[in-house]
């Protein structure tokens, strides 16, 4: 599976999401917080830190190659993502710190990570707010994880749940999003992500590696990807595979598609950027009720509006 940088830090585009999933998750608390009779459960399958020192480069640096990584995709890495801290200059509060903050708190925490020292930093996190909120901290993969969250008493009558999706590749497969879907009490966060894994592996010629082509299936949680990435065409040299001029923009509607029909609604997509305006990834949201889609929609698309307006929860 993909790494995140070791040093834990952050490219300042992770300021967006962030900020999204702070306005997401204080969306749905403050909808539900008269709710009481549902266990209020929020879950980071990729919890990180808690805390991440954001990356500076100088703006005239080339980018650098990707080193060091030991799986297959250490080569898919955008650069800045495989830079090097050159500057510090400031921390962002990462997803479990902002979900603990709200002002209107979930019942229970889970925080989710295989890094052991990013689990030391989240212990840390766990004893600051001990006896203020319920955390609990599982080491180990974020499938697994879920899958038994989901094996155990969880259920539609006594629980609601928002997860946050946030791998740094491809590493959550669609049978843990059906999983996820078929409880109809989930809502989720995930990062589709578009720029920073999946075209990388899905090279022009159509010739997939083997073991990327497994993943993606995988991923997909079927082979029809190629459908909306390739095509046959015929000319004079013969028939050959290319590449639609469109696949991304292809790729991403039928995967929301996929997910609005697993979940019941799906959000508009948020486009987030690196710095040199190159696409990364998509923020997604999908679940089971009509109004956690009212302001997901508004919440994801507000940088394209021009900035927030206050939107009062649904009830």
């Amino acid at each position: 599976m993909s790494k995140r940088p070791k040093d834990n830090t952050v490219g300042p585009w992770a300021e967006e999401k962030l900020d999204s999933l702070r306005r997401g998750l204080d969306y749905w608390t403050t909808r539900l917080k008269k709710k009481t009779y549902w266990e209020q459960v929020f879950v980071d399958a990729f919890a990180g830190p808690g805390m991440s020192a954001v990356r500076s480069r100088p703006a005239d640096d080339k980018p650098a190659h990707a080193s060091g990584m030991d799986d297959i995709f250490a080569s898919l890495l955008p650069a800045e993502e495989a830079d090097p801290v050159e500057q510090e200059v400031r921390y962002l509060k990462g997803s479990p710190r902002i979900a603990l903050e709200l002002p209107n708190p979930f019942h229970r925490y889970i925080f989710i990570e295989k890094d052991p020292e990013r689990l030391a930093k989240l212990e840390g996190l766990k004893e600051e707010f001990h006896g203020r909120r319920s955390i609990e901290i599982v080491a180990g993969d974020a499938n697994q994880a879920l899958l038994s969250l989901l094996n155990s008493k969880f259920s539609k009558r006594t629980h609601r749940a928002y997860i946050f999706l946030d791998p740094f590749g491809i590493q959550v497969p669609w049978s843990t999003i059906e999983a996820l879907a078929a409880t109809e009490a989930i809502e989720v966060m995930i990062n589709f992500p578009l720029g920073m894994a999946i075209r990388r592996m899905m090279p022009n010629s159509g010739d997939v590696p083997k073991g990327w082509s497994i993943s993606l299936d995988t991923f997909f949680g079927t082979p029809d990807w190629r459908k909306q990435t390739y095509e046959e065409v015929t000319d004079l040299g013969g028939t050959r595979t290319v590449k639609f001029a469109d696949s991304e923009e292809r790729l991403l509607q039928w995967y929301r598609e996929r997910l609005g029909f697993a979940f019941g609604h799906v959000s508009q997509p948020q486009l987030i950027t690196n710095t040199r305006g190159g696409r990364l990834y998509y923020l997604i949201w999908a679940g089971p009720h009509p109004a956690g889609l009212k302001g997901a929609d508004y919440i994801l698309t507000m940088k394209s509006r021009g900035g927030p307006k206050k939107l009062a929860p649904s009830r």
